[in-house]
């Protein structure tokens, strides 16, 4: 094995740590849009299609198959509330400290979804979507958001009637 396998080999390792600590810190998570995953899984065998179907020497196929890894990796990309930060991406090492969070607005569907959606810095965030009761989530984000934060919840009853 040369230098630069090694380095992929180290940056796989430290990336699969990395995913796992950030899976595990996670308290509420997003609800997972699965329809990408088979691309995913594609790409994967793709890639090790491609890379063994030709010779290849010790250093490639080991190559090919951290290649096949780190497109793998894609598939524990999970995000969420943690106990002091809303991460918006796994890779995010610091995510948006809910101590940053001005206002918080949840809409609850009759499917029970919630739709979660923050302002910081007088700008709105990304929606997202939790599978999650809404009770917990409001004692969830009640005990850790600053005092003083806004936290409405919009019922089916708060949308416009004339269909904007």
């Amino acid at each position: 094995m040369n230098i630069f396998t090694l380095l992929l080999l180290l940056f796989t390792i430290v990336l699969y740590v990395f995913l796992f600590m950030t899976r595990k810190s996670i308290v509420i998570p997003v609800l997972q849009k699965r329809r990408m995953y088979p691309t995913y899984l594609f790409l994967t065998f793709l890639i090790l299609w491609i890379g063994f179907s030709s010779w290849q020497d010790l250093n490639e196929r080991i190559r090919t198959i951290l290649a096949a890894l780190i497109m793998l990796s894609f598939l524990l990309d999970k995000k969420g509330f943690t106990e002091d930060s809303l991460l918006l991406f796994s890779l995010d090492n610091r995510g948006i400290p809910l101590k940053e969070i001005e206002r918080v607005v949840l809409y609850q569907e009759e499917s029970g979804l919630i739709k979660l959606n923050y302002f910081r810095k007088d700008r709105r965030g990304p929606i997202l979507m939790f599978d999650y009761p809404l009770t917990e989530m409001v004692v969830f984000l009640s005990t850790h958001l600053v005092e003083g934060t806004k936290l409405e919840i919009l019922t089916k009853d708060d949308e416009p009637k004339d269909g904007r």
